[in-house]
């Protein structure tokens, strides 16, 4: 199952893609940044185009955003753009904190450097489970297509899917627009984001739930059966056997993807939530995308702005457990 990551590390765990470099602990900004294949920039590239006179024109106010190493375009901005580099991100994060110690966990770029995250451990363990801890996250959009975003969580982020998880559930977050430098927000940052454990009351006890409930198989073929009933089967009909046959195949994948997090651990609703969760963004096809990239493009573009029918509703059918 593709997990859209360029590049990335992982502090301690490996993660379920098992793509990235793997530390034997946390690291500082300036270990994250080269560990995490982050240590690169972007700059703002003029645009031209080729009038009917075949001379070369400048597109007025409007420039590309791209990646040094490889001359990668990743968008078009206007003049007004400002691009925040990796480096700036992993400041922005250390004075967030007051503190160039030892503390990145993840980082990484996802759907080929267009977006990238930072996530931060604090040292207070949020009061959930053992084995959940609270997190800083950054993720900022190379292309364009949305402001930096910091946010408290405590979803362990290592792939597309689990960051968009994160975001999609943050209680206490900011956005920063990419219109002038960051460095001046620091304090306001602070104030929204509180860095305390209150901004984790209702996602954290949700998630703590969540962990805590174990499912027999019984429940979870109950829930497969709501979620993806089986239509019924007329060997004649093709558009009988086609519903048929694509119903299972689904099916068969939300199962491997369970089995998967019962090997790591999760054998309880949080895996289930995380199979359905993979599926939906990994594995559903997009209607209108016919090649690997065009999936690729809606599955990113799914990462900030799909509403997680899917999810959403395996998560209220969960709690009721």
């Amino acid at each position: 199952m593709p997990a859209n990551v360029e590049t990335m590390f992982s502090a301690v765990e490996t993660p379920w893609h098992k793509l990235g470099v793997v530390t034997p602990d946390v690291l500082t900004a300036q270990e994250a940044i080269t560990t995490a294949g982050l240590d690169w920039l972007v700059d703002l590239k003029p645009i031209y185009f080729t009038d009917q006179v075949q001379e070369m024109k400048n597109v007025a106010d409007k420039f590309a955003v791209v990646r040094q190493t490889d001359d990668k375009c990743y968008g078009v901005v206007g003049n007004r753009y400002t691009p925040v580099q990796n480096l700036d991100a992993f400041n922005f994060m250390d004075n967030l904190v007051d503190s160039g110690d030892a503390k990145y966990e993840t980082a990484g770029s996802l759907n080929g450097g267009a977006t990238i995250f930072i996530q931060m451990r604090l040292d207070k363990v949020l009061p959930i489970d053992d084995d959940v801890v609270p997190y800083i996250l950054l993720t900022n959009n190379h292309n364009g297509s949305g402001s930096l975003k910091v946010i408290m969580t405590p979803v362990r982020v290592v792939c597309s899917n689990t960051l968009r998880w994160a975001l999609n559930n943050a209680k206490n977050s900011i956005s920063l627009r990419h219109t002038k430098s960051i460095s001046g927000k620091i304090d306001e940052a602070r104030n929204i984001l509180g860095l305390t454990e209150l901004f984790y009351d209702s996602f954290s006890q949700q998630v703590n739930q969540l962990i805590q409930t174990e499912l027999t198989k019984d429940k979870f073929d109950e829930l497969m059966n709501k979620m993806f009933p089986m239509p019924e089967l007329d060997a004649d009909d093709k558009t009988s056997v086609r519903q048929y046959t694509n119903t299972a195949n689904i099916r068969d994948k939300i199962r491997s993807n369970y089995a998967s997090e019962k090997q790591n651990g999760n054998k309880n609703a949080w895996g289930v939530l995380n199979a359905y969760n993979s599926y939906e963004l990994w594995q559903k096809n997009q209607r209108g995308a016919k090649t690997t990239n065009a999936k690729l493009e809606k599955q990113g573009t799914y990462l900030i702005n799909d509403d997680s029918r899917l999810t959403t509703a395996v998560v209220k059918e969960l709690i009721k457990l």
